[in-house]
């Protein structure tokens, strides 16, 4: 089971944006670099823009990050990127059979962990930053240019 690719292509836009700020950035130029249709960037741009992370700059085009890269977390993106339903990224399964001990409790039974691993991820991701993934992408772009 996987959250979707929705979060890590947003961080990617805004990786894009930040790397290549000396230049126009265009919803073509990402989805080149993410190797996906621009269409795809687009919509995952507008999900960006109305949680007030990026600026698109209408006709002529252009993307910019609202506020400093230090001050853009993970979890501002993965809420932006609105990859789970209802804010839930544990779906408990309906339609159990009420009267069976484990289908009449498996939702009681599940939903505190669920809910604990969801707040200890969000935690996580409340933490770094896109200007920490800057920082390491400098870093690993660095060590590729040193003859090996």
């Amino acid at each position: 089971m996987q959250i979707g690719t929705r979060f890590s292509v947003a961080i990617h836009i805004l990786l894009c944006v930040e790397v290549f700020k000396d230049k126009k950035v265009t919803s073509d130029f990402i989805a080149g670099s993410v190797n996906t249709n621009p269409v795809v960037i687009r919509k995952i741009m507008g999900l960006l823009r109305e949680a007030d992370l990026i600026d698109v700059a209408a006709g002529t085009g252009g993307i910019a990050l609202t506020r400093p890269a230090a001050e853009i977390s993970l979890l501002d993106i993965y809420r932006a990127a609105d990859t789970v339903k209802d804010g839930e990224l544990f779906k408990i399964h309906e339609g159990t059979a009420p009267r069976c001990p484990v289908g009449g409790n498996i939702a009681q039974l599940l939903g505190g962990y669920f809910e604990s691993a969801q707040e200890a991820m969000e935690a996580e991701l409340s933490r770094s930053t896109l200007q920490d993934l800057l920082d390491d992408l400098a870093k690993l772009r660095k060590r590729r240019e040193v003859p090996g």
